[in-house]
């Protein structure tokens, strides 16, 4: 697909998929809520799926505070919140029922394959899964993002495409 070609970063894939007629996504792992707010203003209905739990050094408290805001933000469009774990939303949705689909929740390798596993039946066939911190190299979690997708890549023959110079924030995609 030659149109695949032209997309350069991240921030270029809200127009790419309303040009490729796509109408309804899901972001997996949605933090504040500003890449969800980049599909929504393009008029694609999404859904929000974030667990919002403290893991690590976070706080719940300031989870929290990022899921209201996230409320706040993302109230005036037509986007559904989902407030649970990657592996209990994906649940909620018939296979095929989206267009596209942006993986940016946890980033163990096990967790990003289980994310691209599950999530990829929930995309039409013609629809994109995508993700973030492909090549992300600073710590040995997030670099694990990257070798969870070649893996599923490798198993199920498909073409990757990789977007952005910075390769601490490349993100990914492949068209189901």
């Amino acid at each position: 697909m030659d149109d695949c070609k032209t997309v350069k970063s991240r921030d270029e894939l809200p127009v790419f998929f309303k040009q490729r007629g796509y109408e309804v996504g899901a972001e997996i792992g949605v933090y504040r809520g500003e890449f969800t707010e980049k599909f929504c203003k393009e008029g694609l209905k999404m859904y929000a799926v974030d667990s919002w739990l403290a893991r690590g050094r976070q706080s719940q408290k300031l989870c929290n505070l990022r899921y209201e805001f996230v409320e706040k933000l993302l109230s005036k469009y037509d986007c559904k919140i989902i407030r649970k774990i990657s592996m209990d939303a994906v649940k909620d949705f018939e296979d095929e029922s989206l267009d596209f689909v942006y993986i940016d929740a946890d980033h163990r390798y096990g967790f990003v394959y289980q994310d691209v596993l599950e999530w990829t039946k929930k995309v039409r066939k013609g629809g994109i899964v995508s993700g973030h911190d492909y090549n992300y190299h600073d710590t040995d979690i997030l670099s694990q993002a990257g070798q969870a997708v070649e893996l599923y890549i490798k198993e199920n023959n498909l073409k990757l495409f990789t977007l952005g110079t910075d390769e601490r924030v490349l993100s990914w995609y492949f068209i189901k």
